[in-house]
């Protein structure tokens, strides 16, 4: 065996040492308050170099276990690891860690997949317009997204968002309303207006919360009437979003269901309408 080669093995176990040191470390981390993370930061950041890229399978793994099992804490440690040693070939698993991660605590995965966007674009673009076209329902959201990261302003990829505001997958068709709701939707006003009028009308309710909360910026009469009209939703989440989204807009129709949501059965609904109420009294 060479030096080179020597040397070589000597570090890749050195690695494989600090990975095992972080894992141990990791499972016995019982504090996960503000400011523990510094104390992994030397090991993390030993490992996040590319002589540890040959450690990709094992650090797969580890991601994934740690979503399956809600660990928000051993999860951004390990993709920051992942993001760091690999680059680009690290996006497709965390990608795939936030389809199915249910914990967005300090958000930390999607930090390290922000800068991959950013350093990788090509590949990026590449890999998002993949989970777009999906048959997961799952991808499709992180595809949707993903294209909303990339195209800030919705100047390129507008209509692949909008497209999918009648997914057969009603979590697709809310994410929808969520995102055109945001600065991508001005990448066309208009049908972003309609597709959020249309979405506050969908048969699922969390399609219709997403799309009552979206149109809370926008002021014209059609998309007030259509807000009071929401004000009797069946869903009390819709009921609560159209309580704030009624917000500072004129009109005794306004009031009177912002003075029937204050006695609505629901405690959270009729909380938010007598803070709007008393934002507009």
């Amino acid at each position: 065996m060479t030096v080179a080669a020597d040397g070589q093995a000597a570090e890749r176990s050195a690695l494989r040492r600090a990975l095992n040191e972080l894992d141990a470390r990791l499972a016995e981390a019982t504090e996960r308050g503000p400011g523990v993370h510094l104390r992994f930061g030397p090991l993390v950041e030993r490992l996040r170099t590319p002589a540890a890229a040959f450690l990709q399978p094992d650090l797969e793994r580890r991601l994934a276990g740690h979503v399956d099992t809600d660990d928000s804490f051993a999860r951004d440690r390990i993709a920051h690891v992942l993001a760091g040693a690999c680059g680009a070939a690290a996006l497709p698993a965390l990608l795939r860690a936030r389809e199915s991660d249910r914990n967005d605590d300090g958000d930390t995965l999607e930090l390290d997949v922000l800068d991959l966007f950013s350093a990788w674009p090509e590949e990026s673009i590449s890999l998002v317009l993949g989970c777009v076209g999906s048959d997961d329902p799952r991808t499709r959201r992180v595809g949707i997204w993903g294209l909303a990261i990339i195209d800030f302003g919705g100047a390129k990829y507008f209509g692949l968002v909008a497209d999918a505001a009648s997914d057969q997958d009603p979590r697709v068709r809310a994410y929808v309303m969520s995102t055109l709701g945001t600065i991508f939707g001005v990448g066309d006003p208009p049908r972003a207006r309609a597709i959020l009028i249309s979405g506050a009308r969908d048969p699922a309710p969390e399609v219709r919360h997403n799309a009552v909360a979206a149109l809370r910026s926008s002021r014209d009469e059609t998309v007030t009437d259509l807000l009071v009209a929401c004000a009797d939703d069946t869903d009390r989440w819709v009921r609560y979003q159209a309580a704030w989204s009624l917000s500072r807009r004129p009109g005794s129709a306004v009031r009177a269901a912002l003075e029937r949501l204050a006695a609505d059965e629901d405690g959270d609904v009729r909380d938010a309408a007598r803070a709007v109420i008393g934002k507009v009294a």
